[in-house]
Order: structure tokens, then C-alpha cells, then sequence
């Protein structure tokens, strides 16, 4: 007798003609096929700095991080004439950060302008708990709980040709545009708080909290950022990725019957 599996409502049934059927719970098959099933061998390898690729249909959310480093940044002059724009004047500042995690979505493989910027004094080691949790970065053009998002940071001015049409392109041009754009007070003006004013508000780190009190102390200790008590957002990286997932209405497909069955008959049509 040949073996034979039947998916009725949320049970999975086998059938071999060795003793009675064997019946789980369908989910429990699904999980069990998934996990004998290769994964990872997509075409191109993983683009640097990656530590979760979360993909569902067309939608690829990558959490980024990027380590400790003494960064050369332009960052917006006391005597700017213009808060931001193109007449604004920047400082070309040496200043040290800790571990930058970046959220950015992709929608076929193009970058969606929901990118958000976080920190940490360790680096990242679950999804969950204090291994997981972000803290709010203390970054002008970062804005806060802005566009249905918690530290937006706004990509929509990215070049299209320098973004491409690859994940790896995406990225990399979201990390050069952080680093290497002006820092300005564009987002104290238009969304109403920068992740910087925020943090001098809560007064989070005196050491921070002023652009070139902080270029000192990063010259005397490039790594003093690590022992600054970043505030957290309370959220974690499992909480941000099914933050976006909800933005966009997308949940795995459940293990049911019905669910399995709309998939087959999309996959049964005519192309």
C-alpha cells in the first residue's frame, strides 16, 4: 500500500497500511518539512553586516549591524544661516558611535522608505530580550515615532541610480546616506523631534548630549559610547520585523487546509 497523507482542517493523517494511521497536527508537519528542507543557498551570498534577512513574498526586511567605530560625519554648524537645505553650512565632525542597527525594508528588492536607525552597547544576540532590545540613537535626521514608525530615518532622497536594483545596492546606499549625508535639523522641523533632541531632552549622557563635547570624548576614548545608558525604545528585533509585517498586512500562512489548498490552485494556474 502506498502512503498516503490527508490534511483535513488542521490535522495531517498517514496513512501506510502499518498499523493504525498516524495523525499530528498539520502545523507540526509543516514545521517538520521546512526543517528538512535547504535553506540559504540563494544566488548571491549575504551582504555584509546582515544578522536577519526576513523575506514573505515580496517583502525583504533586513536588520543591519554595524560595529563600533570613530566616524567622520557632517554635522550642522551653530552658524548655519538654515537649519537644513541646501544653504545649510555643515562641521565635518570625527565622532564616536556604538552598534548601529538599522532596520530596511525592501519591496522587490527595492528599498522602502520605512528605514529606522537604533543602538547598542552590545551587539546583537537573539531576537528577544535583553539580547534583542534597541535603544534610541542620539542622530539628527532620525526622527521620532514618525510614519508609523519608532526612529525613522528618511531615505526617499537616496539616488535612485546608487540605490540599484539588489539588496546589496539597497544597503549599502542606505549606510553611505546615513554616514555621509549632512546632519541637519530637518527632522526637529518636519516631523517634530530628532532621536539627538530627544536624547538631550531625557538627558540621557551629558557626554552626548552636546555634538562637540562629544567629539572630545570621543577623541579621548573612542569607546566611552559603550558605556552611555542608551534609553530604550521597548522594542525588541522580533518586535520591529512583525511591526513592519503588520504595516504591510503579510502573516505566514497558516497550516490549514484551506491555506494549503489556495496555494496549490495559485500555483495550478496557467501562466
Amino acid at each position: 500500500m502506498s502512503e498516503t497523507i490527508v490534511i483535513e482542517g488542521k490535522m495531517a493523517r498517514l496513512t501506510n497500511g502499518k498499523g493504525k494511521p498516524k495523525t499530528v497536527d498539520a502545523s507540526l508537519l509543516a514545521e517538520g518539512i521546512s526543517a528538512n528542507m535547504i535553506h540559504g543557498l540563494s544566488p548571491a551570498p549575504l551582504p555584509d553586516n546582515v544578522k536577519w534577512m526576513v523575506q514573505l513574498g515580496k517583502l525583504t526586511i533586513c536588520i543591519v549591524q554595524l560595529t563600533p567605530e570613530w566616524r567622520w560625519v557632517n554635522w550642522l554648524a551653530d552658524n548655519s544661516p538654515v537649519p537644513f537645505g541646501e544653504d545649510a553650512i555643515y562641521n565635518q565632525r570625527k565622532l564616536a558611535t556604538p552598534y548601529v542597527v538599522l532596520k530596511v525594508p525592501f519591496l522587490r528588492d527595492r528599498v522602502i522608505p520605512r528605514v529606522e536607525v537604533f543602538y547598542r552597547n552590545e551587539p546583537l544576540r537573539s531576537l528577544d530580550d535583553a539580547g534583542g532590545t534597541l535603544h534610541w540613537p542620539n542622530l539628527l535626521n532620525v526622527s521620532v515615532n514618525a510614519y508609523n514608525c519608532t526612529a525613522w530615518y528618511c531615505s526617499q532622497y537616496l539616488d535612485i541610480a546608487r540605490v540599484g536594483k539588489s539588496i546589496e545596492a539597497g544597503l549599502d546606499a542606505v549606510i553611505h546616506h546615513l554616514f555621509g549625508g549632512g546632519f541637519n535639523a530637518s527632522s526637529d522641523f518636519h516631523e517634530g523631534l530628532s532621536t539627538f533632541t530627544y536624547c538631550v531632552q531625557e538627558q540621557i549622557d551629558r557626554r552626548v548630549g552636546d555634538v562637540a563635547r562629544w567629539e572630545e570624548e570621543s577623541k579621548a576614548d573612542p569607546k566611552f559610547v559603550l558605556t552611555v545608558p542608551w534609553k530604550s525604545t521597548g522594542l525588541t528585533v522580533r518586535e520591529l520585523i512583525d511591526r513592519e509585517l503588520k504595516f504591510h498586512k503579510l502573516s505566514p500562512v497558516p497550516a490549514t487546509v484551506g491555506a494549503w489548498g489556495n496555494i496549490l490552485l495559485r500555483q495550478a494556474k496557467p501562466k
